[in-house]
Formats: structure tokens, sequence, C-alpha cells
């Protein structure tokens, strides 16, 4: 077990050392190089889902400089939507840059194209000969009326114009390299969204002498409420409500565990501890998307602290659900050997949880690609089997331990548990198979706007389950009636079921625990039944506590 959590340790230290800026809105590059097209040189700067400003008609031109619309001073929830360059940075090498020769003038060209997925066919034509498409005008698309003789050398981007007079599709910008500069710097300047989808920035070259050039910089991504991306949005109102759903269960839950303090057992310090964790991570959650809606940055700090709270609360959520339905504190006073048992998978879980929650969360501007959160995702679906295995068959043998002794306010007590726990699978099952389907149909990001809801749902069946136990497993006077005892004789009361289970089949009846034919061998066979069923209650528990459980329930039997 420990060399199990140093390996799971020193990846997720590895992973953290390789993991960039931890910045949602904000898209950093340095030296990002070009990559070749068919007669193109493309660095795609960042994708993000983009709601519509609420301002659209104030009069406010669509590449405004050092305005309102970039103004820092400006409320972040002021209703504007855009896209900002500050102070993007493209650098050539020396030999380009000789080549151009001094007090030339402009000598070099990058375009930045800002657009929006379904605008994506604007950008360039598509070749009749070749099927694939070319970006750049050239001599002979201009000769053939494709685009225009100011357009030569450019990409070849189709601006419609809309009703109101304003261009629509793509928006392109332009920086030059002068002389023999190396450097070339954009000017800061936003692109308002005027309506809500996909947006895409792409910075573009077409001399192929310049196809060596990097960029250096940011650009600023703003939603009419902030600087959460589109599709995070609904995640900062959902976080809220859940920490104050979970203060109310906390409250209540408090009231209860100090007014029967006697009373409190074990199993309800459990429960307290995951309550706490809970409600924490939803607070830290809530504020981490508060702060970079506020500033469009996340703290490494912060970040790490919510992800990691919320890997352990996953964690301790469900070991917690297996050692209830194991029975600890209400069928056995302890876990015994299986504790160690029981530590190594929520280690392992926690490892594998807390990997994929880094990567998703700090330092991941875009969303994961298919592959990789396959990848990530992998290892957890295999606990979450093991867990999910492990707790029904835990459930089952704890059902049948009860029912043998014939403890019915505990059977029902576990009844009801396993209810709501099967009610839960269930639920998990159609939203695994729908969020299958979804995936599987949106491989392009066209249900962006409903992303948060696949998150989401988890949290709100996890709160569920929790308040379940809560309310099940509440403090109370009688809650010692729930608590583990030591079996005594007269706890074991299932002389007349056992009877009933060899009785004759013509019906005759048992006088003074004997059998009218051959008693003895009745006596024998029910013992021997009774031997059969003990071994089965016991027999996936593999230690030393349920050993001697064992033979202590056989010798009472006899």
């Amino acid at each position: 077990m420990g060399a199990r959590a140093t390996a799971c340790a020193c990846a997720l230290v590895l992973l953290l050392a390789n993991v960039s800026g931890a910045r949602s809105s904000a898209h950093a590059y340095a030296r990002a190089s070009f990559y070749a097209t068919n007669d193109a040189a493309i660095v795609a700067a960042g994708r993000e889902g983009m709601f519509a400003s609420a301002n659209a008609n104030d009069g406010t031109t669509d590449d405004a400089r050092a305005g309102a619309w970039i103004d820092a001073r400006a409320r972040v929830s002021d209703g504007r939507a855009y896209v900002r360059l500050d102070g993007v940075t493209f650098e050539r090498s020396e030999r380009v840059a000789r080549a151009g020769g001094a007090g030339q003038g402009a000598t070099g060209l990058v375009e930045i194209v800002t657009f929006e997925r379904g605008d994506a066919s604007a950008i360039g034509v598509v070749d009749e000969v070749s099927g694939r498409r070319r970006f750049c005008c050239d001599a002979k698309m201009k000769s053939d009326g494709v685009c225009g003789s100011s357009d030569v050398g450019r990409v070849i981007v189709r601006e419609d114009v809309g009703e109101d007079g304003t261009s629509t599709g793509p928006r392109r910008a332009e920086v030059w390299f002068d002389g023999d500069d190396v450097t070339a710097r954009s000017d800061v300047e936003a692109v308002r969204v005027r309506k809500t989808g996909m947006y895409h920035v792409w910075f573009v070259i077409c001399d192929p002498d310049h196809a060596g050039v990097t960029v250096s910089g940011r650009t600023m991504w703003k939603n009419p409420n902030g600087y959460l991306p589109g599709a995070k949005t609904a995640l900062l109102p959902f976080y809220g409500f859940a920490t104050m759903a979970y203060l109310g269960l906390g409250f209540a839950w408090t009231l209860a565990h100090v007014g029967h303090w006697r009373h409190v057992l074990g199993l309800h310090n459990c429960i307290t501890a995951v309550l706490a964790l809970s409600m924490t991570e939803s607070a830290v959650w809530y504020f981490d998307y508060a702060n970079f809606n506020a500033t469009g940055y996340r703290p490494y700090v912060f970040t790490m602290v919510a992800v990691l709270l919320g890997s352990l609360r996953a964690t301790l959520s469900r070991a917690l659900v297996l050692t209830v339905s194991m029975g600890y504190g209400v069928v056995r006073p302890t876990l015994g050997g299986m504790s160690a048992k029981v530590i190594s998978l929520g280690i392992c879980y926690l490892c594998s949880a807390a990997v994929k929650d880094v990567v998703e969360h700090v330092g991941s501007v875009d969303d994961l690609r298919p592959g990789a959160r396959l990848f990530l995702v992998l290892p957890i679906s295999v606990f979450e089997t093991v867990f999910l295995l492990w707790i029904f068959s835990s459930l089952s043998r704890t059902l049948t331990q009860l029912a043998l002794r014939r403890q019915t306010q505990k059977l029902a007590l576990y009844r009801a548990f396993t209810n709501a726990l099967a009610l839960s699978a269930a639920l998990s099952v159609v939203w695994l198979a729908y969020e299958m389907w979804f995936k599987s149909t949106d491989m392009i990001d066209e249900k962006w706007e409903s992303v948060w809801m696949l998150s989401a749902f988890w949290n709100v069946l996890s709160f569920g389950l929790l308040a379940v136990m809560c309310f099940l497993w509440k403090p109370s006077g009688a809650s010692s009636q729930y608590a583990y005892s030591e079996l005594t004789n007269g706890d074991i009361t299932e002389d007349s079921w056992w009877s009933e289970l060899v009785a004759p089949a013509d019906g005759g009846e048992f006088a003074n625990g004997k059998s009218p034919h051959n008693g003895a061998k009745s006596s024998r066979v029910m013992n021997s039944a009774k031997k059969s069923r003990a071994m089965r209650d016991f027999s996936l528990d593999d230690d030393d506590d349920s050993t001697r459980d064992l033979e202590m329930e056989m010798g009472k039997i006899e």
C-alpha cells in the first residue's frame, strides 16, 4: 500500500510540474510555433464558447481601441462580450529580418482571424482539383475572380454585411513587420461577440518565408457576465446553490448531533466528516469560480485546493458508503483486516481522481480532447466498478446477517438504504449512457452550453445520497438500537425459521424441538444447514475478525 501511494504521489508531482498557467479566460502563448497547411502557416490560438454581447447596439465599433470595450476599470458584468488581443508579439529569425532590409517599410504580414464555428466556411476556398481547402489568395485566384487584387498574399475572408450595415462573419486584423525588425507587436484591440457560439482565433501567415515565426502574449475572452468561459458560466450559481444546500443540511445535522450527543456513534462522526468536507469543497469551488470570473485568472493554490478537496470528498464518500454497507457500527464493531483493503482502494481512487481533476481544471484552457479524456477516465471507471461491486456484495451479506438474527429495526434501516443506493446506481447508469451519447454526438462542441450539467449531476447525486444517509442515521435517542452489540443466546431466534426450512413435506409438526420421525436426524440436518448458512454469511470477509465471528456464531447456533 505504501509503494502504491508513493507512486501515485510521484506521478501527481510530475504532472503538476509540467502544467502551464492556471487560466481559463486568458489564452497564453510562449514562443508558440506555426504549423504548415496547404498554402499557409497557422496557430490555433484558442477556442471558447461565448455568449452574445448584451450591448450589441451601443454604437461601439467592432474593433475598439483603448475605449470602453477594453477599459480595465469597467465593471466585469457589464453585458459586453469580446475577444481581446493583449499585445501579442510575433518574432521572426534574424535571417528573414535582414532579407527584408532596413527602411523598406512593411516586410512581413501576420493576420489574426476571429470567427464563430458556423462561419468557418467563409475562410479560404476549396480547390476543385485537389478537394483541399486553400487559405491564401494568389495570382491565379485573382485571375479567376476568387479574390481581389488587394487580397493577394492575404487570407481569403468573406465578410457579409448585415441589415444594419455592419460587417458580420470572420473578423480579420493585420500585424506587420517593419523593415528589418525581428519582432512585430499587435495593438490592444477587442472584437465584439455579436452572436452566441463557439469562437476560434487563428494566427495565419501566407508568406512561406515567414513560416518559422513564433508568437508570444495572450488573448482575453470575456462573456457578458465576466471572464468565465461560456461552458462554465452556469457553474458559478450552481456551486452557490450547492454551498447553501450543504449549509442547510449541515445545520440540521449539527442540531441533531448536539441535541443527542450522548447517543452519538462512531458512524455519526464519519458522516460529519464527509458532510464538512463536502460543504468546504462546494464553498471553495464557488469562490474559485467567482475569483476568475472577476479577474480572468485562477490562482494555482486556490484551484489546487478546490481540485484536491473534490477528489478527497469523492473518495471519502465512496469509502463511507462501503463501510456502511459492510455493517460498520451496526453488524460489526470494526472493519478488522478489511481496513487495509478499503484504504488501498481509496488511495488508488484518490490518485486517479486527483490526476484527472488537475488536468481538467489546472492549466487547461481548452476542453480536453476525446483521447486524452478517455485515458484519464479509464482508471477511475475501473475503481468505480470495484467500489460498486464491493458495496452491493457487502450489502447483501449485511442484509442476510440481519435477517438471520431477526434484528428487524436494523434490517428495515438497511433495506431503506439499499433502496436509495439502488436508485442512485440506476440513475448513474442512465446518466453514464446519456454522457456517452452526448460526447459521441458532440465531437465539435456544438452543445457547449450544456456541458456543465455533466459534472453538476454527480454533485447533485452525491448530495442526495449523503442527505439520505443523514436522515437514516441521524443522531437520536434511539441511536443505540442501531449500534453493534454482542450476540446473546436470546438474540438468536431463528430456530423457528430454520424449522420451517427443514420441516417435513407432509406438514408434520415438531414437538419439544423434535420431529415425529427421526428427530435426531432432523436436528443434525438443521444444525448442518445453520452452519452452512453461517459459512456463506461470513465467507466474503477474508480476515481474522470474520473467522472469530464465524466461530462465535456457530458456537451459539449449536
